[in-house]
């Protein structure tokens, strides 16, 4: 307890420098006091594998050796693709970014034109190439189409991504989308489908589901025919990253229209030149040469043997097989190479997908084929062979990729990892099911009876994305009964828990996803069910949903409430909020409820964390995300004047004890909770078990590590704001 006091009085003592420091950069740069052996502690840190960057770290903090701004931020604005890669896999980064062994960038970008089908996308491109584009000229795209532009007065290539506007083919588009590019929002003024301002909410939404706060041209396409009515203002509120409207007509790009279609090319231009600058993502020399050599190779065949990979780096002069790892990783997440890890280990293929056209080429052309649509889904391995045997397609280069029949298996597997399709269960090794082909009608005779069973509700506000029940349908194929699945539901019985069954429907037009458990262990099953759907959710934390619970009528204490002919549910939130002030009833307008009893089917861990979560949120306060706040326009505007570093202690203190866990994360690349477990199983044999004798003071003594790296984001941010180097 003696030491673990002394610990704390260090974290106060820090604080109250921190509070007295007149800038969070003159903090920094003085040395750490000597605190816990920091010897002994910086040996035992070098010890872990790839954690020297973090030894080095701390080792100049506590010299005072004075920090490396341009490194410093590189090192803070690190990019998703980095984050999402193994702690090990991230350390290492950091280190070669500290070490000047990574400067080069990509200087490709990507675009990405939306819209519903025959807006004009594809003649919107054929415009900005300086073809002829003729009206009705342009044929449909069918899936992706993919093609290449030198961005005027830049060294920076963009790749044009061609969306097809087919309803099927808004399920895969997710696999595709990136935050880091710009998006061309293409709007059918005379669409029969919807108006302009319908089309252009739709999409929207679909950009913030997937590619968050990317900046977004608005294009009001064929306005020699129809002028598109856009209600701008009104859209800029929800979704700030809008970058303006353009009417303009194709067709007459060098013409009629010239002058609205000069200007929007050049706001695409400078978006574009943007999103290159802003690009995070740094590689070695040597890298950098691998991936042009990649790129040479993927236009002579679409496939390359693992083996020859491993010769390129090699040749490339990356010879240290994590870092090779860590590189195939990467490129896979960029999409300049497509790699399954699952494929190579349990299907033994031996090859890598260098050119993703071969791909989405593929997949597109099986899921628009009449025979798949006829068969309402189902894929049988003839299929392919018949789709695809001896097809061809031209990418971007003008190179032309074949299909030959031992190169299928490979692209019917991709589909399954991708979770397109799911094994049939009367045929896994030769026949598949497509979800999103599946009959349209619910069948008959489900014999579900919902009556007593635990009933929830996701709503989302705007946008219910069909993936989301399609991904959830090939997650659980295991367990649908009687083949009951179609484009709209499935019905589900659990394998693992005796008579416990479900029932998951999707309702687009009212945007609700409906999850109803049933029998001996709804509770465990429930649970399953509904982490599975969060996971698909958590790949799209923009999209807003709302959860609600349906009351149980054996719940209810006296009579009917105010509303007897609607559905009775709540949102659970208030549900967990009540329960964590100590209610024991619940007073809606449906009515006063037993809250132990609407409870208690629930999954006991599920309500009790969620109790906790209620009740920190009422100390501390939520968290919300900051709402995107839109790009002014360009302008002189004078330095702003520099103010105080300081506000109040308790600010600086919540701040610096908020980065503890902040940069923590960072290290474990999302992965918090257990990276601390295991910190703690070693800080457990460094330090005597008085002095760490639990997680919590786990985290407290790698806040010595990682004390200051909170204040890293603002001190950057003040220093660009106050104009100094």
């Amino acid at each position: 307890m003696k030491c673990q006091q002394s610990l704390v009085d260090w974290i106060r003592h820090e604080l109250e420098r921190l509070a007295q420091a007149p800038d969070a950069r003159d903090y920094l740069i003085t040395p750490f006091p000597a605190f816990l052996s920091p010897g002994n502690f910086l040996a035992r840190l070098q010890q872990l594998p790839s954690f020297e960057y973090w030894a080095d770290w701390l080792q100049g903090r506590y010299l005072g050796r004075p920090l490396d701004p341009d490194v410093l931020e590189k090192s803070v604005n690190l990019p998703e693709e980095i984050k999402k890669q193994s702690p090990q896999a991230i350390n290492r980064y950091l280190a070669e970014l500290a070490g000047g062994g990574k400067q080069e960038k990509i200087k490709r970008v990507r675009a990405i034109f939306i819209g519903n089908g025959e807006a004009g996308k594809t003649s919107l491109i054929a415009a900005l190439n300086g073809r002829e584009v003729r009206p009705e000229s342009e044929e449909m795209t069918r899936g992706i189409a993919i093609s290449e532009w030198k961005v005027p007065g830049t060294n920076l290539t963009t790749h044009f991504w061609d969306f097809g506007g087919q309803v099927i083919a808004h399920a895969t588009h997710q696999f595709f989308l990136r935050e880091r590019c710009v998006y061309v929002l293409v709007l059918n003024a005379r669409g029969t489908d919807s108006n302009p301002n319908q089309q252009a909410q739709y999409w929207l939404e679909f950009v913030r589901a997937f590619g968050n706060d990317a900046p977004v041209l608005l294009v009001g396409n064929k306005c020699d025919l129809t002028p598109a009515q856009v209600d701008l203002n009104r859209l800029r509120e929800s979704y700030p990253n809008i970058r303006g409207f353009h009417g303009l007509a194709a067709t007459e790009y060098d013409g009629k229209f010239a002058r609205e279609f000069g200007i929007f090319k050049d706001a695409f231009t400078a978006e574009l030149a943007k999103a290159g600058e802003a690009a995070r993502l740094y590689f070695s020399r040597e890298e950098f040469g691998l991936i042009e050599n990649l790129r040479a190779q993927s236009r002579q065949a679409a496939f390359l043997e693992k083996t020859a990979f491993e010769a390129a780096c090699e040749s490339h002069g990356i010879t240290d097989r994590e870092k090779r790892q860590d590189l195939l990783g990467l490129l896979d997440q960029l999409g300049e190479v497509i790699h399954f890890p699952e494929l190579y280990r349990v299907h033994g293929f031996r090859e890598l997908l260098l050119n993703p056209r071969w791909l989405t080429h593929g997949v597109y052309r099986l899921l628009y084929s009449e025979l798949l649509k006829d068969q309402h889904g189902v894929l049988r391995r003839t299929d392919v062979v018949e789709l695809l045997k001896g097809r061809s397609v031209e990418d971007e280069h003008g190179n032309r990729l074949d299909y030959p029949e031992e190169r299928l298996d490979f692209l019917i597997r991709a589909m399954a990892e991708f979770k397109l399709c799911y094994p049939a269960p009367d045929a896994p090794h030769d026949k598949w099911i497509v979800p999103d082909l599946l009959p349209s009608d619910q069948p008959e005779g489900l014999g579900f009876d919902q009556s007593g069973g635990l009933r929830f509700d996701f709503r989302f506000e705007r946008f219910l994305p069909r993936h989301v029940l399609s991904m959830f349908i090939v997650e659980h194929y295991r367990d649908i009964t009687n083949n009951l699945a179609w484009q709209h539901g499935v019905c589900l019985e659990s394998r693992r828990w005796n008579n416990t069954r479900a029932l998951v429907r999707a309702d687009y037009q009212s945007r609700v996803l409906k999850l109803a458990v049933t029998g001996g262990h709804a509770d465990a099953y429930f649970s399953k069910l509904y982490d599975s759907i969060l996971t698909i959710l958590e790949r799209m934390p923009r999209l807003k949903h709302t959860q609600r619970l349906h009351l149980d009528e054996a719940a209810r204490i006296g009579g009917e409430g105010a509303f007897p002919g609607e559905e009775a549910t709540a949102d659970f939130e208030d549900l967990l909020a009540a329960k964590a002030m100590g209610a024991t009833e619940f007073l809606c307008k449906f009515g006063r409820y037993d809250l132990q009893r609407l409870l208690q089917p629930m999954p006991k861990g599920m309500e009790r964390a969620g109790v906790d979560r209620i009740a920190a949120e009422e100390i501390t306060g939520p968290s919300p995300t900051p709402a995107p706040q839109p790009t002014p326009e360009p302008q002189a505007t004078p330095a702003p004047e520099r103010q105080p570093a300081a506000s109040s202690r308790w600010e600086k203190a919540m701040f610096a004890l908020a980065g503890l866990g902040g940069l923590a994360a960072l290290i474990g690349g999302g992965g918090l909770i257990g990276w601390f477990g295991k910190l703690y199983q070693w800080l457990d044999k460094v330090f005597p078990s008085d002095i760490i004798d639990s997680p919590e003071m786990a985290l407290a003594v790698v806040g010595v590590v990682i004390f200051a790296g909170a204040l890293i984001g603002r001190w950057w941010r003040r220093r660009k704001g106050s104009g100094n180097p």
